[in-house]
């Protein structure tokens, strides 16, 4: 995810009812929402660089599964959501040992589910780049520890052989 602030959030759904009504719920907290009803209406704006796909799991021409894994070739940071109304347990978990982030199904409960899976995607997001900024650091430290062990030899050579 490359914006942890306020993220751009594309969602793919092809039931306008439903579309809106998650829509409702997310945009009060991420306003920056994309919405297509289908993966090839996705595809088609991937330039933009969004940080959250939404996506049900059985679309029309490509499933979500697919644009996923096509999607991932090219922009493996971006984090996939499934929004799904198949309760089926070995679906999801297979979904997310291929890189999805996580699965809600659609029922009630699924506007707060789906919100709370945004913001823990936000905080891993954050948490990766800590990690990988602390690493920088250290690596960064050996290196100008090395640089001057490498200037005092230097100098202690030079002094002793002048």
């Amino acid at each position: 995810m490359l914006r942890t602030k306020n993220p751009l959030i594309f969602i793919i759904e092809e039931s306008i009812i439903y579309k809106d009504l998650i829509v409702g719920h997310i945009r009060s907290k991420f306003p920056q929402i994309k919405t297509f009803k289908n993966g090839e209406e996705c595809l088609k704006e991937m330039h933009l660089n969004p940080d959250i796909i939404i996506l049900d799991y059985s679309l029309e021409g490509y499933n979500g599964l697919e644009l996923m894994k096509r999607v991932k070739e090219t922009k493996p940071e971006i984090d996939f959501i499934f929004l799904s109304g198949q309760n089926d347990v070995e679906i999801a978990i297979s979904i997310m040992k291929l890189g999805a982030t996580d699965y809600v199904v659609k029922n009630e409960k699924a506007p707060a589910r789906l919100l709370k899976a945004i913001e823990q995607a936000i905080i891993i997001s954050k948490k990766e780049k800590l990690n990988k900024g602390f690493t920088i650091g250290v690596f960064g430290f050996f290196v100008v520890l090395l640089l001057v062990i490498a200037a005092i030899i230097s100098i202690v050579l030079f002094f002793n052989l002048g």
